[in-house]
């Protein structure tokens, strides 16, 4: 029945869909609508062909980040492997063409069966890789039965999710049990997964990946040319507010104030997560009565403004690099927060708002550890930012405690590829 179901939705999910996809074919996504409905790139095919192939899969920008160690330590230990790429959004694609060192890059197919088997036909991947938590009956059912093994990756489950999951009983079980490995970040991620009907022999625990932060070439030379091309040489402090969502840009008017009040070589950095709503929260910041630049506008014009909205994808980990504090957004509304892994590594202060659930463990480990900061809502926020800035030196304190985290909790990713490589009858990389 739940089968039927799924099948329905998904039929009803094209048909509604449909006006949509017309749409991205007439603004020059065709290629995207294509590879989503099982029809590949050809000169990629060609290069797959006769070739090992690991398909390795994250949704978004953040997978795509968890991934990046992962592809990093297989192209160092078995390079004759070739690796797909997919993602299922336009950020997370662009995201993975700058992180991973992939052969090629698709989208996702819809999860049709018909589609799902004409992809794994042409692609002919040995493994898949999925990473934390997209799964897809139709695919992992087919590809089981093909004889390709699919391995979960980082795999986590949130208390939310795992009572969703539980509504699904023996299907949401019977597609665990057709997953080779279920690689999970925490003792918890197991204890749910066991719970959910995966079998024990096939569950692991290995870390988050995250942790395993990969400064890609293009982030260590990039933060001498964002100087540069920001126009931030003699600017300071530096405050970058990272991934932020709709509605909490706003709550940095009042911030910025205050500190800009008492600091005024003050340069704000604003990386919204989705970098096409800089039009909305540019026309915020003009009610405000405070002067914006894009990143993309720089080095053409003279920058006179002192908040700087980050347009681009890919060079939020070299600001990071460049920041005094660091705020990581997500967490000021109710959105789950996002990776403060990233910034830890770089041993910035960092701050974050209530709405940490999607990290939770992440965010208690360094608290215990004295190495984040957070509060409440946007007035702490001005205060504690504030209290750090006149006093840098626990600041800095807070921001090695940070980096010491991240250096003691690698490894996640170099087990995982450990694991694909101990699958030597089963998979490319024996």
């Amino acid at each position: 029945m739940l089968t039927f179901v799924y099948h329905l939705l998904l039929l009803l999910y094209c048909i509604v869909s449909l006006p949509l996809q017309v749409f991205k074919v007439l603004t020059g996504k065709a290629s995207q609508v294509k590879e989503q409905f099982g029809f590949l790139p050809r000169a990629l095919l060609n290069e797959l062909r006769n070739e090992t192939v690991l398909w390795i899969h994250g949704v978004s920008v953040g997978e795509t980040v968890a991934a990046s160690p992962i592809c990093a330590e297989i192209r160092k230990q078995f390079p004759q492997v070739k690796i797909v790429f997919s993602t299922v959004t336009t950020t997370g694609r662009v995201m993975a063409e700058k992180l991973i060192p992939a052969d090629g890059f698709i989208y996702f197919p819809i999860d049709l069966p018909m589609v799902v088997k004409r992809v794994l036909t042409r692609i002919k991947p040995a493994q898949i890789l999925i990473l934390e938590t997209e799964l897809w009956p139709n695919f992992i059912k087919i590809a089981n039965q093909m004889g390709i093994k699919v391995i979960l990756a980082n795999g986590r489950i949130s208390e939310k999710s795992y009572r969703r999951y539980q509504l699904l009983g023996p299907y949401f079980q019977e597609m665990l049990q057709k997953m080779d490995a279920l690689v999970m970040q925490t003792q918890k991620d197991v204890d749910y997964v066991l719970a959910l009907g995966a079998e024990k022999k096939r569950v692991y625990n290995f870390g988050n990946t995250k942790y395993d932060v990969n400064i890609p070439p293009h982030a260590r030379g990039g933060e001498r040319r964002l100087v540069e091309e920001l126009q931030l040489d003699g600017s300071a402090p530096i405050l970058v507010v990272g991934s932020t969502h709709a509605n909490e840009e706003e709550l940095f008017i009042p911030v910025y104030k205050r500190l800009k009040a008492e600091f005024p070589g003050l340069v704000m950095i604003i990386a919204p997560r989705h970098p096409e709503r800089v039009k909305e929260i540019e026309l915020l910041y003009m009610k405000a009565g405070i002067p914006t630049v894009r990143r993309t506008q720089l080095p053409k014009v003279q920058r006179e403004a002192a908040v700087i909205f980050l347009d681009t994808i890919g060079e939020l980990l070299s600001a990071y690099r460049l920041a005094d504090l660091v705020f990581v957004g997500g967490s000021l509304v109710k959105f789950g927060g996002h990776n403060i892994l990233e910034p830890a590594a770089y041993g910035r202060t960092i701050f974050v708002g209530p709405y940490m659930d999607d990290f939770k463990d992440i965010l208690s480990l360094f608290l215990k550890n004295d190495a984040c900061i957070q509060v409440k809502d946007h007035n702490e926020l001005a205060e504690r930012m504030f209290y750090y800035l006149k006093h840098p030196a626990e600041a800095e304190v807070k921001g090695g405690n940070a980096r010491q985290i991240v250096e003691e909790n690698q490894g996640a990713a170099q087990k995982t590829v450990e694991l694909l490589a101990g699958m030597r009858q089963k998979g490319p990389l024996g």
